[in-house]
């Protein structure tokens, strides 16, 4: 008859709530990307207040909501100082990613891959698994490349809005006002993008309703980790998994 293996010397099987406890706290957006991101905020909801009302005249929808401005000085200085505001926020951002390694690291995360495809096709089909996301989603790196762009399109054709003389001298007429139509829309275009996806996707969805905190505190729990980004959980229980028996192992 087999000789039953003494409990004492079986080891147990690993328990995922002891290597990550729902509890422990992981920092989902440090301090400097927390400010960076308020920053953001702060200069986009200026220039939305004192940017749509100069559409008015133009779109029906914007002068019902915004109405007219009888302030045009004050609401064009205050558009150009958040409009300064954000160019300095996205530079420090480039900065940021291009020399600290958590930056660097931000980036590749972020990085579109074939998975983000697979993973937005699969919302639109029936009876499919929902898609399991690691750092980043798709819909976050959908949003990030998205504001990339658009500020880098709202900066350029902001700056020869500035300066119609010294845009004038270098463009004819109709591509100076392409330039006024293209930054006036890419503004609308955002304004609706936050309002709708952002504003769902990170507060009202009803796994964070009534707000997600991290834009705040930048911590997210155990938890959530495991919740909302499972492949990044599983990562990171692997490496505490593979640490763990390197140090039993030398043991």
């Amino acid at each position: 008859m087999a000789v039953p293996p003494d409990p004492t010397t079986v080891e147990p099987p690993i328990d995922p709530t002891v290597l990550i406890p729902d509890d422990e706290i992981f920092v989902r957006m440090n301090r400097v990307e927390r400010w960076q991101h308020g920053l953001l905020a702060a200069a986009f909801i200026v220039l939305i207040l004192t940017g749509l009302p100069v559409l008015s005249g133009e779109v029906g929808l914007i002068r019902l909501v915004a109405g007219r401005t009888g302030v045009h000085g004050v609401r064009g200085i205050l558009h150009r100082a958040a409009a300064l505001v954000l160019i300095a926020d996205i530079a420090w951002h480039l900065l940021y990613t291009i020399f600290t390694p958590r930056g660097r690291q931000n980036l590749r995360d972020r990085l579109p891959r074939r998975q983000d495809v697979k993973d937005a096709l699969s919302v639109f089909k029936v009876r499919t698994p929902r898609p399991e996301f690691g750092r980043y989603g798709f819909v976050e790196k959908f949003e990030y490349w998205s504001l990339i762009w658009g500020s880098a399109v709202m900066i350029v054709t902001g700056f020869f809005m500035w300066s119609p003389g010294f845009s004038l001298k270098l463009f004819p007429l109709w591509l100076h006002q392409i330039f006024v139509v293209i930054h006036g829309y890419e503004a609308v275009l955002a304004f609706v993008a936050i309002l709708i996806w952002h504003m769902y996707t990170v507060h009202l969805n009803p796994g964070v309703f009534p707000m997600s905190r991290v834009w705040l505190d930048g911590r997210m729990t155990g938890a959530d980790l495991r919740r909302f980004h499972p492949l990044e959980y599983r990562k990171i229980l692997e490496e505490r998994e593979k640490s763990k028996k390197c140090i039993m192992d030398r043991e």
